[in-house]
């Protein structure tokens, strides 16, 4: 009879050597499994390191299913005043409906303010923000790679109860991320039998797929009723990535007429993720139906090719 295969936690640092060079961009990128996860809806980045008055930065800004902002500041260690009290700052500057903290633990004395502050603020009701404290952890299964999880600690009662973890909201999660599921299952393979980009990738639940070279990203992204491709630069070094950007930018004109069509391009000062984005035009998504979507989904998988070969000579340079 085989042993049952080991289970130990494993440091942090050995997955995400640098906080701000690799947690914090690990963290903008898997928004959508800390909601799930913390069993708070939808969640997807809309920007890292975003510059707060004062000099100060905010780790990850997200936005929820209904377009809401959620403050997001992670740390290694335990949880501890400072990302609290800048955290609740950033939150209240940035108009933000909540604010998560991550980290490898936090003490008992900040549960109790969490939970506190909570109380108070579900009597002004929206326009209450509301405080998660959650636990990152990594794990690994024998000699596997490492697995990762987050757990609440501390969360607004309605939160537990009833409104955003109710049972309808979470049969609409599941919904969507079955939806999702589909979309990429008949995408990736219509994708791969053209281009070799993702075929490294597997149908998931979120609501992007994504391959990076360095600092480079190519993403493809679902909605409701459409989709995007998109370039994301993030070199973990905000100068660094302003100026990795602007070369870029600087080819800006041979890039879209090998393309064939404007892109969107944005800069955002002091933040790690600039991006290069296309729109897809009569693209379909994840709302769309099975029949509906084939059209769709070869103007995506056009769109995405064009897109890659268009930036690819610039990126390889800078490679």
């Amino acid at each position: 009879m085989n042993e049952p295969l080991a289970i130990t936690r494993v440091d942090i640092r050995q997955v995400w050597p640098g906080e701000a060079r690799d947690f914090t961009p690990w963290m903008g990128d898997h928004c959508d499994v800390l909601g799930e996860h913390l069993g708070i809806g939808e969640l997807t980045i809309e920007a890292t390191e975003v510059p707060i008055p004062g000099g100060r930065a905010l780790d990850v800004l997200a936005v929820d299913a209904d377009g809401a902002r959620w403050a997001i500041e992670n740390q290694y260690g335990v949880g501890d005043h400072d990302h609290f009290t800048r955290g609740l700052a950033y939150a209240v500057a940035l108009e933000c409906r909540a604010l998560i903290i991550v980290a490898e633990d936090h003490r008992s004395e900040f549960i109790a303010v969490a939970d506190e502050w909570n109380r108070y603020s579900e009597a002004y009701g929206h326009d209450g923000i509301r405080v998660f404290l959650a636990v990152i952890e990594a794990w690994r299964i024998g000699d596997s790679a490492p697995g990762f999880r987050f757990r609440l600690l501390a969360g607004p009662n309605e939160w537990k109860v009833a409104a955003r973890s109710s049972a309808a909201k979470s049969v609409a999660q599941v919904e969507r991320n079955d939806a999702n599921l589909g979309f990429w299952s008949q995408l990736l393979p219509k994708l791969n039998s053209t281009s070799s980009l993702f075929r490294s990738i597997t149908p998931r639940t979120g609501s992007y797929v994504s391959i990076a070279n360095g600092p480079f990203k190519h993403q493809i992204w679902v909605k409701a009723d459409s989709c995007h491709v998109q370039l994301r630069i993030e070199s973990g070094d905000a100068e660094e990535n302003d100026g990795l950007f602007e070369e870029i930018e600087s080819n800006r004109a041979a890039i879209e007429e090998r393309f064939g069509d404007s892109l969107a391009w944005n800069k955002s000062e002091n933040h790690r993720s600039c991006i290069v984005r296309y729109d897809v035009p009569a693209s379909s998504g994840w709302k769309t139906s099975q029949e509906e979507r084939l059209p769709g989904m070869d103007k995506v998988v056009a769109a995405m090719i064009r897109f890659h070969e268009a930036l690819d000579p610039v990126l390889s340079e800078l490679s």
